[in-house]
């Protein structure tokens, strides 16, 4: 049994060590994985959903690389003592930078640009459309760490703060919205995403 320990410690090992692509390459990376996310307002509760999408990545030098992205991701939030909640989906498209603090350990930020592609309120009696009434782009910083394996399979847990707030300031408490919604009313996302890490 030792032996069986001592053997699979030494794999962990050598896939640790050598968990990186070279500087120089371009990768890509299919990611899927899920969301907890919530509009910053008094009234409201996290929302679970789902992350889709691709990722490219430039890996500059041994320390540092250079990613974009497009994600389909599903947001909004729950309303705290209903049954209502904004379902907000989104097409969004971070940049960031990735340190390298260990082969294949990364401490990631960056900028991110988010195109809305659905709102709707629903339940307590509501099924209402408010794409109308919301910023159509949603501007947000993300911050992640994330582990690739050798094998090219990668874990990332990353927390996306919106800059933006989701309900246009002139429609605040109009267009039949049942739930007040404050003036700061901006995006506020967890995510655990899991994706298979190829070079080009």
């Amino acid at each position: 049994m030792k032996k069986i320990l001592m053997i699979a410690a030494m794999m962990v090992a050598t896939v640790a060590a050598k968990a990186q692509f070279e500087p120089g390459t371009f990768t890509l990376q299919p990611k899927v994985g899920f969301v907890l996310s919530e509009i910053s307002d008094k009234e409201a509760k996290f929302k679970p959903g789902m992350v889709a999408g691709i990722e490219g990545q430039y890996q500059i030098n041994n320390w540092f690389g250079l990613s974009a992205a497009a994600l389909y991701t599903q947001e909004g939030s729950k309303v705290k003592n209903s049954n209502g909640k904004y379902n907000l989906e989104y097409i969004n498209v971070p940049v960031m930078a990735k340190f390298y603090v260990t082969k294949g350990l990364s401490l990631n930020a960056g900028l991110q640009l988010g195109f809305m592609t659905k709102a709707k309120i629903k339940g307590d009696g509501m099924d209402a459309d408010i794409k109308s009434i919301c910023n159509k782009t949603d501007f947000s910083i993300p911050l992640s760490i994330a582990y690739e394996f050798e094998n090219g399979l990668s874990f990332e847990a990353r927390y996306t703060g919106g800059l933006t707030n989701v309900i246009k300031e002139s429609a605040i408490n109009q267009a039949g919205l049942k739930y007040d919604i404050e003036k700061d009313n901006k995006n506020e996302v967890f995510m655990l995403t899991v994706g298979y890490k190829f070079e080009l």
